[in-house]
């Protein structure tokens, strides 16, 4: 059985894989861009895409094959294929309770079972298939979109009448359920699931996997990125948090659009998970593709030394600042390995005074504090905590996801903006929780030197501040920063010249 799957994959051993279905979804991608991954289709997708393996039950795939031509390499079937040279034979499993309550230990048994969800079958071979390999894959899950409603590929005829619709929704929801299981238990796992889609468990959007894949034709054409290049004095921050949800690949392609979008630093967030909160807390349960407790949740979108040294050669490479949130003490030790000019204490920490203290004691560099949900007497505290660093930017913060424009409150921009007279290490800002630019642009007449955005990798729903994060894939935050840098110009400089374009009506007679 093994040699057939290592022989079907021949030459793309360090590939990621690729399950390929035939819901409506799959007709946004070009498939050509995939090709040279390990591709698995799901009964008779092939005519999507020929692939590397095949696995199928239902008799009507065999049809399909008699009539076309098998274009596979190895197919896994319990049926028997005419004129394929390649196959490994399955045991079937109908679907019925008792055979369900199984599904789990047949999938992490050494057999290969045909289970009535072809895809979780899909999933058991990825899964053995990178075990072998003795490599931690990704696989994704293209054209899986679990409902009848919005229906299926374009590209090729779909075996099922209007009188079964409801039997394929139910039975589609079925399988969902089977892949939320397995998404459950990623310990258990030599894959890594990444289902592309508007679930909401999808890794990533069909938008932003195109532009991974390079799928997206426009974006391919225009490699260029924008450059501030000293012409701009306000400092563009895209704030991405934990929005990579742990994955480097993710968390590439975020930061390579930050920068293509004109953004000057990106900013991520660092938290020592294990004493940042109770222990009930971590315990407490919490649904994801990284478990079923809130601490499996947030150790899986940290990110670990290694991803940091990544992030820092990359942007180092692409011409981007990064810094980041320092929420507790070990984390600020942590952040110091990479020697940053820049960190940033956000309004989440407010009340950590000792934190703060024990930082502005230690840290002679330029620090970002946001100030959301707080007061003037925390303005002072920072004034006389933090004025022996060499830069603090005062960045005024609405502490509401979202806030309303009457809630943003600009005119404390321009009240940081008179302190920096008197403050020289004062650099007024705003960290943006408003919808769309006109905030961000009013504080730039205010005297912002600092404009601070959540940026999100397509529209995925469990994204960190869903609701204010501006997509970076659909090209809005592109939007916004130009209408930031439309904003700077119009407020030009504080000096009264005569204008280039100005003229006198009417001269006085000499």
């Amino acid at each position: 059985m093994m040699e057939s799957l290592i022989e079907a994959v021949k030459g793309k051993e360090k590939k990621d894989i690729y399950v390929i279905g035939k819901g409506s979804t799959i007709d946004d991608f070009d498939l050509e861009a995939i090709r040279d991954g390990i591709i698995i289709n799901t009964n008779d997708s092939e005519l999507l895409l020929a692939g590397d393996i095949c696995v199928f039950h239902h008799g009507w795939v065999l049809d399909v094959l008699e009539e076309r031509g098998p274009k596979a390499s190895v197919y896994v079937s319990d049926r028997k294929i005419a004129g394929v040279e390649s196959k490994i034979s399955a045991t079937y499993i109908p679907n019925t309770p008792d055979n369900a309550d199984f599904l789990l230990s047949r999938f992490y048994s050494d057999e290969i079972y045909l289970e009535s969800s072809v895809l979780i079958s899909a999933l058991k071979i990825a899964n053995v298939l990178a075990k072998e390999l003795d490599e931690y894959k990704n696989v994704y899950l293209l054209g899986f979109d679990f409902t009848v409603k919005t229906g299926f590929t374009d590209q090729m005829p779909i075996h099922m009448n209007e009188s079964e619709e409801e039997y394929v929704e139910k039975t589609l929801k079925s399988q969902e359920h089977l892949l939320e299981m397995l998404l459950y238990e990623p310990e258990r796992l030599n894959i890594k699931i990444k289902h592309v889609g508007s679930r909401p468990y999808s890794s990533f959007s069909v938008d932003a996997f195109k532009k991974i894949a390079g799928m997206d034709k426009e974006v391919s054409r225009e490699r260029h990125v924008k450059n501030n290049n000293g012409k701009y004095k306000v400092k563009v921050v895209a704030e991405i948090t934990t929005n990579h949800f742990g994955d480097r690949e993710r968390l590439r392609s975020m930061i390579v659009e930050s920068k293509r979008a004109g953004a000057d630093y990106i900013k991520l967030q660092k938290r020592d998970v294990e004493t940042f909160y109770t222990e009930e807390k971590l315990s407490s349960e919490y649904r994801s593709p990284f478990g079923s407790t809130f601490r499996d949740y947030r150790q899986g979108i940290e990110l670990s030394y290694e991803d940091f040294v990544f992030v820092d050669e990359l942007c180092d490479e692409l011409g981007i600042g990064w810094f980041a949130s320092v929420l507790d003490y070990p984390s600020y030790q942590f952040m110091k390995q990479f020697d940053p000019d820049i960190i940033k204490l956000p309004s989440t920490i407010s009340e950590h005074k000792a934190f703060l203290e024990a930082v502005a004691s230690d840290f002679k560099k330029d620090v970002v504090i946001s100030t959301g949900y707080t007061d003037s007497g925390y303005e002072k505290f920072l004034l006389d905590k933090f004025k022996d660093v060499r830069k603090i930017y005062l960045l005024q913060c609405t502490s509401a996801y979202p806030a309303e424009n009457e809630a943003t409150q600009i005119g404390v921009v321009r009240h940081y903006y008179n302190l920096s007279r008197e403050y020289h290490n004062v650099i007024p800002g705003f960290s943006s929780h408003d919808i769309g630019s006109l905030c961000s642009m009013m504080a730039i007449a205010s005297g912002a030197e600092m404009i601070e955005k959540h940026v999100k990798f397509g529209d995925v729903s469990w994204s960190h501040f869903d609701e204010v994060a501006v997509d970076l894939v659909n090209g809005d935050y592109a939007r916004i920063v130009e209408d930031i840098r439309i904003a700077e110009r119009i407020v030009g400089s504080e000096v009264k010249e005569v204008h280039s374009s100005e003229h006198h009506k009417y001269w006085v007679a000499k």
